[in-house]
């Protein structure tokens, strides 16, 4: 049993269904309890009907229950687009997060692979910044996005990011989706996972990668043969190599963002 404060603990939304989007939709009226409500929702976003967006968000911004408001924000940085994210009443519940709230929207902010997010997490900061670990989480995504402490330093404040935020708008293009400084691309998170396997098959050592494994499997809908725990062997080692091979044959776009790979 899952703890009750992390719904899904897992690496992505576990494989599609073999429902139709009828039989989906049909079940979601049925459904009472949010959760039943929650899970449907990410069985028909799995499938690549986004309609019922609307319907996550209201969710997100309604429950009470921690546990379903921590999986309603992990779906919404996976299915989110710039423009979900400039809709600042998208995330009205930023307002009355508690401490874990805060924690989950700050390290789950960088899969939504949007610049879009930025600013919140500078809001935020300024909020939060007298709770350490809180602000470290912040500082932390902060840093995945801009790359700011190479640039004006780990103590910088929250001004001086937003500064340098602005900046880095100007000279990338806010449109497009980035995996840390570089623009979202499926094969360059499969070749960072390749050279981190290398290494561990070489130490005969675990994985010990979480958001590539994590990110690819949500982004295509295939699930990475591998995970953090994972002690590497040449076994492992070929399966993962297939499963990339997989891939490749896809058409995937530079600066895109998927979800289960429908292009969002």
């Amino acid at each position: 049993m899952v703890g009750s404060r992390n719904l899904m603990n897992s690496i992505w939304f576990g494989e599609k269904t073999t429902l139709s989007q009828a039989e989906i939709k049909e079940d979601l009226l049925k459904n009472h309890t949010e959760r039943d409500i929650l899970f449907n929702l990410i069985e028909l976003y799995k499938i690549g009907d986004f309609t019922q967006k609307p319907s996550l968000i209201q969710l997100m911004n309604r429950t009470k229950d921690e546990a379903v408001l921590n999986l309603c924000i992990r779906v919404f940085f996976a299915i989110a687009t710039h423009d979900d994210l400039r809709d600042s009443n998208n995330l009205r519940f930023l307002s009355k997060g508690t401490e874990e709230t805060i924690d989950t929207f700050a390290s789950a902010a960088i899969t939504s692979l949007s610049l879009e997010v930025v600013p919140y997490l500078l809001a935020l900061l300024e909020g939060w910044n007298e709770i350490d670990d809180t602000a470290i989480i912040i500082k932390d995504s902060l840093d995945f996005f801009l790359d700011y402490e190479a640039k004006i330093g780990e103590e910088a404040t929250a001004e001086e990011i937003g500064d340098y935020y602005v900046e880095y708008c100007n000279e990338n293009d806010p449109e497009s989706y980035y995996f840390q400084q570089n623009l979202a691309f499926p094969g360059d998170l499969a070749k960072k996972l390749v050279q981190r396997a290398m290494i561990a098959v070489h130490n005969e050592e675990p994985l010990k990668m979480e958001l590539i494994p994590s990110l690819l499997s949500i982004l295509t809908g295939e699930k990475v043969p591998v995970d953090y725990r994972t002690i590497m062997n040449a076994s492992y080692y070929k399966k993962m190599m297939e499963y990339i091979d997989n891939l490749s044959i896809k058409n995937w776009e530079k600066g895109q963002k998927y979800f289960y790979g429908y292009k969002l």
